[in-house]
């Protein structure tokens, strides 16, 4: 996981929500914005996944309500919220699609919480540790996510750091490379 942060409101957002106060996001009259929100959200976060940080293409991503948007125990009113929809994969097995309406916020590691990257762990082999009720609610250990995450430490080693940091931690592209998460803890631990 890594750290988002949220940009300005797009302004068809804020002009829909003065215009329809009462509609939320599953309203007949927002499905023409679900889209154009989905790119925002997208290059917001430099093509990456709220969650898991692989890579989500164009029209292949879920617009995800940290906050769930359905009745349940947490379910809240921020649906247009821009402050709580983030762009994540979608993978039925993971992340936004796994956690569903299932929420605990008082459990949750969002990915908008500063610190979020300083609670989890990697390891070579691809597993993620740290705060088992988020990693279990989005089933970051999934055989597919370890799998790439255990890919990606071995295309690094061999490099030193300062060739990762200029390779693959350039904050000014356009896009992130996927798993970039992976890719700033295994920096983290060489020399």
């Amino acid at each position: 996981m890594l750290h988002i942060k949220k940009g300005e409101e797009p302004p068809f957002l804020s002009d829909f929500k003065k215009k329809y106060p009462s509609k939320t996001y599953d309203s007949a009259e927002f499905e023409r914005f679900r889209m154009p929100l989905n790119d925002i959200l997208r290059k917001e976060q430099k093509g990456l996944c709220a969650y898991c940080c692989s890579r989500i293409e164009s029209g292949k991503a879920h617009n995800e309500h940290i906050e769930p948007q359905h009745p349940g125990k947490y379910a809240s009113n921020r649906s247009l919220d821009y402050g709580n929809i983030v762009a994540s994969c979608n993978h039925p097995k993971t992340c936004g699609k796994r956690k569903g309406n299932d929420y605990d916020a008082k459990r949750f590691i969002s990915p908008l919480d500063k610190d979020c990257e300083q609670k989890f762990h990697y390891y070579l082999d691809g597993f993620i540790d740290g705060d088992s009720y988020t990693i279990d609610l989005l089933n970051l250990n999934a055989y597919e996510l370890r799998n790439a995450r255990k890919a990606v430490c071995r295309v690094l080693q061999g490099l030193d750091k300062e060739t990762i940091s200029m390779i693959y931690l350039n904050d000014a592209q356009e896009e992130l490379p996927a798993f970039l998460n992976v890719i700033k803890w295994y920096c983290s631990i060489l020399p």
